[in-house]
């Protein structure tokens, strides 16, 4: 197993060369395997008509200056209930949080130019501010039996004390569940005592808008930024359109920033996306759709199995870890593979969550159901022959 799979915090004295995205490296050619039962997806799967809502505007793709096209940014302020100065328009969540780390070390007063990133993590959020040359440290999230996965405070206060980022995952991948209100409390007082810019990863935050402890980042203080897209939760990955809320100045700063990386948004993903946001609540609808119909199998599944599992209340995806300490990767390498089903191992997010096993509920329900069943065919065959060993 090679350690370069997951997030790389640590860098090396001396190396120049740009690390690897290791999750990338190993999911990529699994995915282009075409496995049928592919559990492994991170965003919805919902397929929107485009060419239906784009009819009557399609000729304007190729003019970006002509045509009725509103400021872009808009359809995000209304959307969330922010000014239009508080939004930047970017190519995607990945760009944004480039953009945020400038424009947070822009507004920073600390004299330290250390970025904390929360662990488990997708590998770019902590890679990308070692494209800036600014070092990063850890701080974790536990797993817990039952309900949020929680926050050591004694780590994570040493670690803000001594930086002028943090960097976070709200709802964390690969478990899936949000903070614990306190945690999330006390993270945003600790770090405005401290001066840090929190800046919130929070591309799954609309799967929760609907429940009662919905509270994007951007909206517990002016040092707070959100960063979402249109990526995980509306299926639009393609279309590379994402944006980061948060106060008049850091987003004047990250407009600035964007214009010197990307000059200007083009034209056809501008207009694709004015076509889609009247509309995005039919996403959300087929979510809560899936997860309605293919959540209580993936529970049964479990339960008869005897696999501990700590559901979340929302989201696209859950992680439970395997039975006998199988290790997740050989895992879904040979036995997922036996069975045509794919999922992501933990170690993808942590070292420490190598037993760890990610599934996606976010597709169609009959297909679910089969790859539950040829996922439960992969598990017993681990089991016996973990067990054989004994």
């Amino acid at each position: 197993m090679s350690e370069d799979y997951w997030p790389r915090f640590e860098v090396k004295e001396g190396d120049k060369e740009i690390p690897t995205i290791g999750y990338l490296d190993w999911y990529v050619p699994r995915l282009e395997e075409n496995r049928p039962y592919n559990l492994s997806l991170s965003g919805m799967q919902y397929d929107w008509d485009i060419e239906e809502l784009m009819k009557d505007t399609v000729y304007d793709i190729a003019n970006h200056h002509i045509g009725a096209l509103d400021d872009p940014r808009i359809n995000v302020s209304k959307r969330e209930g922010v000014g239009v100065e508080n939004v930047v328009i970017c190519h995607g969540a990945t760009q944004a949080l480039h953009v945020s780390v400038c424009a947070a070390m822009a507004m920073s007063n600390k004299k330290t130019n250390n970025i904390t990133v929360e662990s488990p993590c997708y590998a770019p959020i902590v890679q990308s501010p070692q494209l800036f040359n600014h070092p990063t440290r850890k701080v974790t999230r536990i797993p817990a039996d039952d309900g949020p996965w929680r926050i050591d405070k004694v780590e994570w206060l040493a670690a803000i004390k001594d930086s002028a980022i943090l960097m976070v995952t709200p709802i964390l991948n690969p478990c899936g569940w949000d903070y614990h209100p306190d945690d999330r409390n006390w993270i945003v007082q600790t770090c405005k005592d401290h001066e840090v810019i929190i800046i919130a990863d929070e591309v799954y935050i609309d799967s929760k808008r609907e429940h009662s402890t919905y509270s994007p980042f951007h909206t517990l203080g002016e040092h707070c930024i959100s960063v979402n897209s249109l990526t995980k939760i509306y299926s639009l990955g393609t279309l590379r359109y994402g944006w980061l809320i948060s106060s008049k100045d850091i987003s004047e700063q990250a407009r600035r920033a964007f214009f010197t990386l990307s000059g200007m948004m083009g034209s056809p993903t501008l207009r694709v996306a004015d076509s889609i946001f009247p509309n995005l609540d039919l996403a959300i609808n087929k979510m809560n759709e899936f997860r309605n119909k293919n959540l209580p199998l993936l529970r049964e599944m479990l339960n008869k199995m005897n696999i501990p599992w700590n559901e979340p209340p929302y989201g696209l995806f859950g992680a439970f870890k395997l039975p006998l300490e199988i290790d997740a990767m050989e895992f879904v390498d040979n036995e997922c593979k036996q069975f045509g089903v794919l999922a992501v191992p933990g170690i993808m997010f942590s070292e420490k969550l190598s037993s760890w096993l990610r599934v996606s509920w976010s597709i169609e329900p009959k297909l679910f159901s089969d790859s539950l069943i040829n996922l439960e065919k992969a598990l017993l065959l681990a089991i016996i022959k973990k067990t054989s060993q004994f």
